[in-house]
């Protein structure tokens, strides 16, 4: 029985593809030609090279030091061949397969949608494994192992990046066997090792893509290929990058190709820019700024350009440019940036998105939208209050001098709170804090009295600044104990927890019957975060809800 691991390449990457198998590897044995009549009756040619790299130069063990401590003599060993077959037909259709660790040379490369685009075709008789991408979450990788199960399961806001399982095959199929893994590429067990097998289990995966209904929904991302988008996006990135609106993720798992990848805890990264190198344990924006800092280098332009290579026992593993690493979502072309490339979010994805956020209770009372002229209203009252009635000579300061005071102190939503409290409806606990182990935490900004729930506020028009609410709820949770919280002194009954979004734009959401459309907005991101933030709630045993108002 063997293993093949198969990719088809993007066919915009063909030739750095190339370029990239000609500087790693060395091309051996003579190409060999194959012949198939297509569904058409025509004739299709095809050939086959193979590609090796099979080091001469031993490697010591990384643990030769235990070695020495018994006075032995230190070892050295063969690192691992690896070897790529390569499969191009008259078109320049390319297909490898990769031996050994040679996908981390192909992965790059790939036509990231192959794998999915044939497990939709396919009943499934077993189900082993998933692991699911959830964008925006803390939780960004989840993998889940079952036993005597044959759903494809998965919630909204996650994403399919593998997929082991066992399919249903025809009666005296031969091809391969009925296990199967599924990523970026696919891995199939099959018994006939010749390069004609090959070439017939490649042709058999372009027939079912093509000519099979699908048989299930997989939610994932679609790679964006108009480049005028591209260019959008990219210069979106670049403003994000230089306002501090993206992180480094190194992930602790990554599937290349259809394989899990654990980045271990001793690896080392070598980046280098412009000539200069830096080796870190550790890889973070901090980091990359001192390195900035100290070498006199612009950041933006590292953070798209530097490359950094994983060491473990001071051997490379694999290469990265900086852009590689970073995740980023721009909500208004529905857009996600992961491994350097950026992907659309398909249909199914937001439809089980748009649905689930649904099922959040959004509320809209007009009385608590805000504006200038209720916020200058409110530092007008505080200015007769704090000064004229203190009987504070006004005269030593100029009262343009103090409402810019009263302004800093009392900003809009330290405003808001205040006077919403003064409607009798919530309490004001803004700027109160408690501590969860070293780290103090605001657990809400107002407290609804009549229906007992804690309200985090946030004004924004972005989905970077109205995340904020959320993570502050979610801080928030951990504080609640069987339906209670304590703010100071204070101990308060929990039934509800409310994100309370004062939106600074002009245009609403409500539908005609009055209420506000959370699909409305053009904030991917901040949906996704909800999703995730509704879910937590719930687990929990509260109401999650959403209030939404406008600053005019």
């Amino acid at each position: 029985m063997v293993g093949i691991n198969i990719y088809k390449i993007d066919s915009d990457k063909s030739v750095p593809f190339y370029q990239n198998l000609c500087s790693n590897m060395k091309r051996v044995g003579e190409t060999r030609s194959f012949k198939r009549v297509n569904e058409r009756n025509m004739t299709v040619n095809y050939t086959c090279t193979l590609y090796t790299s099979i080091p001469s130069k031993d490697k010591e063990l990384s643990w030769n030091w235990v070695l020495e401590e018994f006075n032995q003599e230190k070892k050295c060993i063969p690192p691992a061949p690896r070897g790529i077959v390569v499969f191009q037909n008259e078109d320049n259709t390319l297909y490898a397969i990769t031996f050994g660790n040679a996908f981390f040379l192909v992965d790059k490369f790939c036509d990231r949608d192959f794998g999915f685009r044939f497990a939709r075709k396919l009943e499934y008789d077993n189900i082993k494994t998933t692991t699911l991408t959830t964008p925006d979450s803390h939780r960004n990788k989840t993998v889940n192992t079952y036993i005597d199960y044959n759903e494809l399961e998965f919630d909204s806001g996650e994403s399919f990046a593998k997929l082991k399982a066992k399919v249903k095959l025809p009666d005296n199929f031969t091809l391969y066997k009925a296990s199967i893994e599924v990523g970026t590429s696919i891995r199939f067990s099959t018994s006939n090792n010749t390069l004609d097998g090959l070439l017939d289990l490649i042709l058999h995966i372009e027939h079912v893509i093509s000519h099979e209904a699908d048989k299930c929904n997989i939610p994932m991302f679609t790679k964006v290929k108009d480049a005028d988008k591209i260019t959008r996006l990219d210069e979106e990135l670049n403003k994000a990058i230089l306002s501090n609106a993206t992180q480094i993720n190194f992930s602790e798992l990554e599937i290349i190709g259809a394989t899990e990848i654990f980045n271990h805890n001793d690896c080392e990264y070598l980046f280098k820019y412009q000539g200069k190198q830096y080796r870190t344990s550790a890889l973070t924006n901090e980091e990359l700024k001192s390195f900035c800092a100290n070498n006199q280098l612009d950041y933006g332009p590292l953070m798209l350009n530097a490359t950094v290579t994983v060491l473990n026992d001071n051997t490379p593993v694999h290469s990265h440019r900086i852009k590689e690493l970073i995740d980023y979502t721009n909500d208004s072309e529905l857009c996600l940036l992961s491994k350097g490339v950026w992907y659309q979010y398909n249909q199914d994805y937001l439809t089980y998105l748009r649905d689930s956020i649904n099922e959040i209770e959004v509320r809209y009372d007009p009385k608590f939208d805000f504006s200038e002229q209720i916020y200058n209203e409110f530092i007008n009252q505080q200015y007769i209050l704090e000064y004229t009635n203190n009987n504070i000579d006004c005269k030593i300061a100029n009262k343009e001098s103090i409402i810019k005071l009263l302004k800093h102190k009392y900003y809009t939503e330290r405003a808001f709170n205040i006077i919403c409290s003064k409607s009798g409806d919530f309490i004001n606990f803004d700027r109160n804090t408690n501590t969860i182990g070293t780290a103090k935490v605001e657990p809400m900004d107002l407290y609804q009295k009549k229906e007992h729930t804690i309200c985090a506020v946030k004004f924004g028009n972005v989905s970077s600044k109205l995340c904020y609410a959320i993570d502050q709820s979610l801080a928030a949770l951990k504080l609640c104990k069987q339906n209670q919280i304590h703010v100071n002194d204070t101990s308060l009954t929990v039934t509800s927890v409310a994100l309370w979004f004062i939106l600074e734009r002009q245009t609403h959401i409500e539908d005609e019957k009055g209420r506000p459309q959370l699909d409305e907005l053009d904030m991917l991101m901040l949906k996704n975060r909800l999703d995730q933030w509704k879910k937590e709630v719930r687990l929990r045993g509260y109401k999650p809800l959403v209030y939404i108002n406008y600053r005019k």
